[in-house]
């Protein structure tokens, strides 16, 4: 008897050796989508092996930016998009073509299950779709997030993914969801697919008609990649009223090949293309030229980004109030010292660019902030006038000014010089580390010079004297590298981070230069003359 037992737990431990040495020594779930390389193309079809290799792939796509969107040009309709850019550079680089038509992911998937369509981007990886799929190596991450109205009546807080969807259910959370898609986390698609939430759960076309029915009301929020979200909603113009939800998950993106239409050895060449391609600068540039400008743009619709110009716009104004202060301007005349920094600096910035239109006339506000700051500025000034009739006379008051218009143009150049480098790179100008710091000096300075050029002195702040214009030149040009080291794996959290310290680091140093006086690099240094003291006359002696 005991034989038996020993026999018998000698086969039950080599049975659980067997499981644990076939799952790899981890828990099923821990394995991820990247882990999953080695198993992806397990489910190898025989009947692949006969078919030819192939020079013309078909594939489709559906509405997705700025992964593939149709745009208008001079010519019509053309179909771009990072993943359309991304799989045709691939193509190309095997002697391949794609082919493109119209058509719904869930169509698609069906059509690469028959054969119909050979090749698929912006998969993410399941059981289910590897047995009539080839998945290739991932080309890209994407990231999830949940997106709601600002004034939402409904509040979840979580901490995981399995709180959150307890917190949906629990709430009667309006969800929507894009039909056929896959989300980053299990729980996520288990959840959507239960029988049990379908009461909660709105399928949608694609991301746009979600973002719609959820400003419509029909929903209370719906899940997307965060950047085609982002651009959804930047669209819409509906960035002021609907939030992100960060959800912090991640998955690895393939492509899918039909195994009844492609052959197995098409797919081990586009993987071997994949991981030389993922490296290159051409992978990058064309990542950085969709992902980018839309990451930028989240950022730069942002409150706290408008509250920056806001700050730069009403220091621009102070100092211009300043100048009028010490030179007696009319009220007219202090109302274009006050404005032409900040909104003069804009419209040439926008016009070099050539951009759709001029930002500053769509963001009437930050006129009316410096109409009230003049108002109030110029009012005060009476009063101190009024009741201290030797006011003027009192060096104390033209050191104040002083302070107040060195402090302005500081604070002013700090906060413009930001949007002047992201509005190269939304207007996709290379290399930004040359051109960054360029319009950057455009947009803070730009004004500035023009504003000194009608003052009575008719002296170039920005070009005399200590350091000026050359530290918001230095600040830019870090925030320009910065974003280029970043342009392919941009975060918005990062883009807010580094603004906060390019402004501080700009104001500080430009406090620093000036009360230090720290001296400019000229051509030649300043000879100071001495007075030459003659000697006594002998005569008089």
């Amino acid at each position: 008897m005991k034989i038996f037992k020993t026999l018998a737990l000698i086969c039950v431990l080599a049975q659980l050796f067997s499981n644990y040495a076939h799952g790899s020594g981890q828990p099923l779930e821990l394995k991820t989508a990247v882990q999953t390389e080695g198993k992806i193309n397990k489910n190898f079809n025989s009947k692949c092996a006969d078919v030819p290799d192939k020079k013309t792939l078909k594939s489709g796509w559906y509405l997705w930016e700025p992964y593939q969107f149709n745009k208008i040009t001079a010519g019509g309709y053309n179909l771009v998009g990072m993943d359309i850019e991304l799989v045709k550079t691939l193509a190309q680089r095997l002697g391949v073509a794609i082919e493109y038509d119209q058509v719904a992911w869930q169509q698609h998937q069906a059509d690469l299950k028959e054969g119909v369509r050979d090749i698929a981007a912006g998969a993410t990886y399941t059981d289910v779709r590897a047995e009539y799929v080839y998945f290739s190596t991932p080309y890209r991450y994407e990231e999830n997030s949940l997106f709601m109205m600002n004034n939402s009546d409904k509040e979840l807080r979580f901490e995981s993914i399995s709180e959150f969807l307890a917190q949906v259910r629990l709430q009667n959370f309006i969800l929507g969801v894009t039909k056929g898609f896959i989300y980053a986390d299990p729980q996520i698609n288990l959840f959507t697919k239960d029988e049990s939430n379908q009461d909660i759960v709105f399928e949608y076309d694609n991301d746009v008609d979600a973002l719609q029915a959820l400003i419509r009301g029909e929903i209370d929020g719906f899940m997307s990649d965060r950047v085609v979200g982002a651009a959804a909603i930047l669209n819409q113009k509906a960035n002021s009223y609907v939030k992100e939800v960060q959800l912090n998950i991640k998955t690895p993106i393939h492509l899918m090949f039909s195994k009844k239409s492609v052959p197995l050895s098409l797919v081990d060449k586009f993987n071997n293309e994949i991981k030389e391609f993922s490296v290159s600068s051409e992978y990058k540039k064309i990542v950085k030229t969709y992902l980018y400008p839309v990451m930028l743009m989240q950022t730069i619709d942002s409150q706290w980004f408008y509250l920056i110009g806001v700050m730069g716009t009403i220091a621009f104004a102070a100092s211009g109030i300043a100048i009028a202060a010490k030179e007696n301007a009319t009220l007219f005349a202090t109302f274009l010292l006050a404005m032409v920094p900040s909104v003069g600096g804009a419209i040439i910035r926008d016009i070099i660019t050539n951009r759709d239109e001029v930002r500053i006339f769509l963001t009437p506000s930050y006129m009316y902030y410096i109409i009230i700051i003049v108002l109030m500025g110029f009012s005060i000034v009476r009063l101190l006038e009024y009741y201290n009739k030797r006011a003027n006379e009192d060096g104390l008051v033209d050191k104040f000014w002083d302070h107040v218009l060195v402090l302005g143009d500081a604070l002013g150049q700090a906060a413009f010089i930001v949007t002047g480098v992201s509005i190269a790179i939304m207007a996709k100008i290379d290399p930004i580390e040359l051109w960054g710091p360029f319009f950057a000096f455009l947009a803070a300075s730009g004004g500035v010079i023009l504003r000194d050029l009608i003052r009575k002195k008719r002296i170039i702040s920005c070009f005399v004297g200590s350091f000026n214009a050359e530290v918001g030149v230095l600040w830019s040009l870090i925030f320009s590298i910065y974003l280029d080291i970043n342009s392919y794996n941009p975060s918005p959290t990062g883009i807010r981070n580094m603004v906060i310290v390019v402004v501080t680091g700009c104001f500080v140093t430009r406090l620093m230069v000036y009360y230090l006086k720290v001296p400019n690099i000229k051509f030649r240094a300043e000879v100071v003359e001495e007075a030459v003291v003659a000697p006594p006359d002998p005569l008089q002696s």
